[in-house]
């Protein structure tokens, strides 16, 4: 399969101090397009076609134009246009229901259909409080239906060109542990971002000491919405009401080496809130201090063959860390495949005293592709009994509380077992978003 993928063509900005949106916030608007393609019926995933817009950082709204145009020289009735988005990767869609092979993990898309009833047709789509970085689309017209055109006769023929315009703050505060003063009123929430460094296990936001005045009187009542996190159109986002006195939002294993934002809008259509607002985050397990030196080992790098997790339930003090840090070799095999594999080895050492993590590095010219994950249990050196392995793969930080479920703060995850009865287990997970991925193993049973 080939996909093109096109670049926007034009960027124009505007700049505008807004206070009506956002508080005292100052915006810029950007716009940008993408070039016009030609639309085909659906028969195969080459007729679809593919577009790219990237939203950078405090985006506030997003706002898509769809323009169809329809050829003017061939009556061709009505037909939809089908439009899928998605955020961090390419959509992966089924347009006639086909069966995916076993194993196969995709994640929901919102389609849209767009009615061509005119010569050209404008849809608009907008998208509040949207994630940073690469939006995708994908467009076709609806399914073959099979019939035999004739060279040199007059067809139907479609166009498609996107448009993008964005609003997006200069300068949104930094929320840090110091307690700030902000101000959320009607149609003016308080929008404040957290740096996420790594290692990171939780964010808690605190909302306390409020006033609100309007309609001739004040209370200390915190009359307020807390948000923490972006709009991808996968997942929720963690939405708490404040009470009286004030609110905590914590949200448990939160994406690393990111921005997060936090949002507090008034839910009092008279009334405007001053409160104070402070966020604090903990540090999890570490993985042990390899030391400045220059001793890498690099020479000791294998990273060939398949891999297997080795059990040592007995093992103790594998490392000085609360975590079992595996070096990952990534291997670019050609321009369209990498291949990851564990840099000392095919075997994994498992315990039962810590958990063991491998990290893969997924950019945006690995998102084309399928993540194929294979996880063999290695029974040649260890009498099993009633072990089991769990495995979390999850993309932006991982799962290491063997407690929790395979889902992180924002994202899911996808949970593999293997055992004495299950030795082998594997996924794929197609155009899987363009993030570190990481890989958590866990020693869930020994008796």
């Amino acid at each position: 399969m080939e996909i093109h993928i096109f670049t926007m063509f034009m960027l124009l900005r505007f700049i505008a101090a807004v206070s009506s949106d956002g508080g005292d916030l100052t915006f810029v608007q950007e716009l940008s397009s993408n070039p016009s393609q030609k639309l085909s019926r659906y028969g195969w995933y080459g007729n679809v076609r593919l577009a790219m817009f990237h939203i950078p950082d405090n985006t506030f709204t997003a706002r898509w134009l769809f323009t169809v145009t329809r050829g003017k020289e061939f009556h061709c009735g009505t037909h939809n246009v089908t439009v899928y988005i998605r955020w961090g990767a390419p959509p992966v869609i089924n347009p006639v229901g086909r069966v995916f092979p076993n194993n196969t993990m995709t994640s929901p898309v919102l389609s849209l259909n767009l009615s061509m009833t005119s010569p050209e047709s404008n849809t608009t789509f907008n998208l509040s409080n949207p994630a940073p970085g690469d939006w995708y689309l994908a467009v076709h017209l609806p399914q073959d239906d099979g019939r035999i055109e004739h060279k040199g006769f007059p067809s139907c023929s479609y166009s498609f060109q996107p448009h993008l315009s964005i609003r997006r703050a200069v300068d949104t505060p930094i929320l840090q542990a110091t307690p700030q003063i902000q101000t959320a009123g009607p149609n003016r929430p308080a929008v404040l971002s957290v740096f996420i460094p790594e290692f990171v296990s939780s964010l808690l936001v605190s909302v306390s000491d409020c006033t609100s005045w309007g309609e001739g009187h004040v209370s200390p009542d915190c009359l307020l919405v807390l948000i923490l996190g972006s709009s991808t159109l996968e997942v929720g986002l963690v939405t708490v009401n404040c009470s009286l006195i004030g609110c905590l939002a914590v949200l448990l294993t939160p994406p690393w080496n990111t921005w997060i934002r936090i949002t507090v809008e008034s839910y009092h259509s008279n009334r405007t809130t001053n409160f104070s607002i402070s966020a604090n985050y903990t540090e999890g397990c570490k993985p042990q201090n390899v030391g400045p030196s220059n001793d890498d080992e690099i020479n000791s790098i294998h990273g060939h063959g398949n891999t297997s997790v080795d059990l040592h339930p007995n093992l103790q003090n594998v490392s000085s860390g609360c975590l079992w840090n595996v070096p990952v070799l990534r291997d670019e095999q050609d321009v369209l495949s990498v291949r990851f594999s564990p840099a000392n080895g095919p075997n994994v050492t498992v315990t039962t005293t810590q958990p063991t993590l491998l990290t893969y590095s997924l950019n945006t010219h690995s998102t084309g592709g399928t993540l194929n994950l294979q996880i063999l249990l290695n029974t040649a050196n260890v009498s099993l009994g009633n072990i089991s392995v769990s495995a979390c793969l999850s993309p932006w930080a991982p799962v290491l509380n063997h407690t929790q479920s395979c889902h992180t703060g924002l994202f899911p995850g996808y949970e593999l077992t293997v055992s004495a009865d299950v030795p082998l287990s594997f996924i794929r997970v197609p155009f899987p978003q363009a993030s570190t991925w990481y890989l958590v193993l866990q020693l869930t049973c020994y008796r």
